[in-house]
């Protein structure tokens, strides 16, 4: 467990949160597709505070995270870059799927909006992939186009999706040509498949941990 802990510094006691949120979602809605499931553990991956709600601090909590978990200058090109993509995509749900106008996304509403919003091929790349492009960007090191398996572990972890065993499983299932790397195009495919498809036999099902 320490060596989990310390591998992904900020995120370990945030992870256990998010699981028990996403884990309440699957034992009190009606809303049982995979799709749903999946939306609801992307709300509590997003919901840093715990609050039951996606508010701006979140976002700024999720960026800061990730400018310090992955070693950028904070006051970089590429640091602001992260920060200003993590207010646009807040900015864009509270005004497209902020259904009671309260200024905070309830996790009802996320689940129904992400389907309307980012939920083909368009919506997932009008929404979705600018900031996702940006995160894998961060995370590549040496700007090769790859990821290796620390580096993918790396960044799940600071996503509060799993612990380094999970993320090690997951990089296997995603490695389909087995040569011990992820380049960014096969993970933003992962990705559109995490968000688009309803296919349970779908690798990209599991790019956050099981559904």
């Amino acid at each position: 467990m320490t060596v989990v802990a310390s591998f992904f510094p900020h995120s370990f006691q945030s992870l256990s949160r998010a699981r028990k949120r996403w884990d309440v979602f699957v034992m009190t809605t009606s809303a049982t597709s995979l799709l749903d499931r999946k939306y609801a553990r992307r709300f509590a991956m997003f919901d840093v505070d715990g609050d039951g709600y996606l508010e701006a601090g979140d976002f700024t909590e999720l960026a800061n995270r990730l400018i310090e978990g992955l070693g950028a200058v904070p006051d970089s090109a590429t640091a602001q870059r992260v920060r200003e993509g993590y207010q646009d995509l807040y900015a864009a749900l509270i005004r497209e799927i902020d259904t009671d106008g309260d200024g905070r996304i309830s996790q009802r509403e996320f689940v129904a909006g992400m389907a309307r919003v980012a939920g083909d091929r368009a919506g997932f790349s009008r929404m979705i992939e600018p900031l996702a492009r940006t995160n894998l960007q961060l995370c590549d090191a040496d700007g090769d186009g790859l990821l290796d398996r620390p580096e993918f572990a790396r960044l799940l972890g600071l996503f509060n999706a799993v612990a380094l065993p999970s993320a090690e499983r997951i990089f296997d299932r995603l490695d389909t040509n087995r040569d011990g790397m992820l380049s960014v195009a096969e993970i933003l495919d992962a990705l559109c498949d995490f968000y688009l498809s309803d296919d349970p036999g779908s690798p990209g099902n599991l790019l956050f941990g099981a559904v």
